[in-house]
């Protein structure tokens, strides 16, 4: 695999941390992370280099989480070379196939911003508590504010947009980002429709891994991707990633099933 020579502990060492704030999964805990701005574009092998030290972007900030009392958000990666498309798999391709799939460079246009709107909205059940112009400008931070090294899968039916997925692209290694789709079709599990062909797309490609971001088993909201294997998770106390599965077994032993330290597991 392609290496830059990173040092895995004296790169994190060398990095700031921020100071501790509510967390977005578990609002009963604190969250800080360690990263870096850059608003130059990264050559891919040192993207190759963060994406398998679990970190990953937001805007023109790559971090990954540091958090003192848990230890939840655990960095998580499918195996292209031997993944192939399960049965369920192939029920949602043949489900879909009515879709034509698109690859683009990043690009806000008014068709997105409207779907985007649309996304939000639903997610949180009209209790957003930002106005559209505040949605919009986050939108445009966290997905196309240093987006030097990404490409844009998009999903129509006709030349109507249903979804897209935004992917960082290392040298070896695929990052996504974020995903924005239509909730009133949600017969069609276009969440996981984008993450299927977002892997199918990168294996045809020839890169060799897919970094789904953060895993925390048993959250509502990302418990999803222990489905998506072969899988492996990375050990942030070795720097090493590990099968998933036997991750799991010997992570939940040591920090109970939600990995909150506070709770003396």
């Amino acid at each position: 695999m392609a290496n830059m020579g990173l040092d895995y502990f004296e790169f994190l060492n060398s990095l700031p941390e921020t100071p501790e704030s509510e967390c977005a999964y578990y609002p009963d805990r604190n969250s800080k992370v360690k990263g870096f701005f850059s608003k130059e574009k990264l050559p891919p092998e040192i993207l190759d280099d963060l994406f398998r030290f679990g970190f990953r972007r937001s805007g023109n900030f790559f971090y990954r989480t540091n958090c003192s009392q848990c230890s939840h958000c655990l960095s998580y990666r499918v195996l292209l070379h031997d993944f192939f498309p399960s049965s369920n798999h192939k029920r949602m391709i043949k489900k879909n196939n009515d879709l034509t799939l698109k690859i683009s460079l990043p690009l806000i246009d008014a068709e997105k911003k409207n779907l985007y709107l649309k996304y939000q909205k639903s997610r949180h059940e009209g209790s957003y508590g930002e106005s559209e112009s505040e949605i919009l400008k986050n939108m445009k931070f966290q997905m196309y504010e240093g987006s030097n090294n990404s490409t844009e899968l998009l999903l129509y039916k006709k030349d109507i947009l249903l979804g897209w997925i935004l992917l960082d692209l290392g040298l070896e290694t695929v990052s996504a980002v974020y995903s924005v789709f239509d909730p009133e079709e949600s017969k069609r599990s276009l969440g996981n429709f984008l993450i299927l062909s977002s892997i199918l797309w990168a294996k045809e490609n020839g890169f060799k891994e897919f970094q789904l971001g953060l895993f925390l088993p048993g959250h509502p909201k990302m418990d999803y991707k222990k489905n998506w294997r072969p899988s492996e998770i990375l050990d942030r106390s070795t720097g090493v990633w590990k099968e998933s599965g036997s991750f799991l077994s010997d992570y939940i032993l040591e920090n109970g099933p939600n990995g909150d330290k506070r709770a003396g597991t």
